[in-house]
This record gives C-alpha cells, sequence and structure tokens, in this order.
C-alpha cells in the first residue's frame, strides 16, 4: 500500500521533470543563444553575404567556429562562409573537434557528414550534415 502511494506521488513528478527538460532542450535547439548571436555577429560584422553555394575550398590555416549546434563558421582568407547545418546537430559544441572523410580533396560540400568528436577523450557524439556555404565579404 505504501509503495502504491509512493508511486503515485512519484510518477507525476518525474513526469513533470522529464517534460521540464524537454522542454528546456528544445528551446536550446530551436534558436542561437544571446552569445553565440553576439559571437556569429561580431564574426560577420562589416560583411555582405554573397550568394550561397555548394562548396568551399578549404587551405591548412582555415578556422573553423562552431556556434551553437545549428551552423559553422569558415574563414578563408579574408572571407568567412556562414553554414547553417542541415538540421540541428544536438551533440555540437563550440569545443567540440569535427572530422571529415576527405580523400585527395581540399573541399568542403553541402551534404557532407562531419563526425562530432570530443577533442580529449576522442569519443565520437554523433555526426552533423553539412548544408549550403554563404560567403561574407568586405565591400
Amino acid at each position: 500500500m505504501v509503495r502504491m502511494i509512493a508511486m503515485a506521488v512519484v510518477l507525476p513528478l518525474l513526469a513533470g521533470c522529464a517534460a521540464n527538460a524537454m522542454e528546456a532542450s528544445s528551446e536550446g535547439t530551436d534558436s542561437l543563444s544571446e552569445r553565440d548571436e553576439r559571437r556569429m555577429a561580431n564574426m560577420l560584422d562589416g560583411k555582405t553575404p554573397g550568394d550561397p553555394q555548394p562548396c568551399i575550398h578549404t587551405r591548412p590555416n582555415t578556422q573553423t567556429s562552431i556556434i551553437g549546434n545549428q551552423a559553422i563558421l569558415y574563414r578563408v582568407g579574408g572571407t568567412v562562409y556562414r553554414n547553417d547545418l542541415d538540421g540541428i546537430c544536438p551533440t555540437l559544441r563550440s569545443t567540440s573537434t569535427l572530422v571529415s572523410q576527405r580523400y585527395g580533396s581540399s573541399q568542403l560540400c553541402s551534404g557532407e557528414v562531419l563526425e562530432v568528436r570530443d577533442p580529449y577523450s576522442g569519443a565520437s557524439f554523433g555526426s552533423c550534415v553539412l548544408g549550403e556555404f554563404t560567403p561574407y565579404r568586405e565591400e
């Protein structure tokens, strides 16, 4: 009897906690945080977007900045390419390491799958799919 009363009290509480966690989780994936919005704005400040393109050429000194779990910015020379991922990548963090399987090519293309890894342990945490690349250049 006591066990049934405890279950009657605990189950609704657990369900409420799970609903709150799911709601908080979905809020975080629907839009960028204020911090990520500021980071992106700072990196694109003074630059004008061009027409999206399917691929970019990367170089050894290409700088990559992960913005939330939705976008990646690639700085190649004086151009910053914004890639809005094809869908949300829930395991992507600003500290993640991105790994792509390229054989003899210096291009990244939309539709390409990037593996998300922990930079310290090397553990894999899923993958993300690249969208088109929008170039941002100074006028």
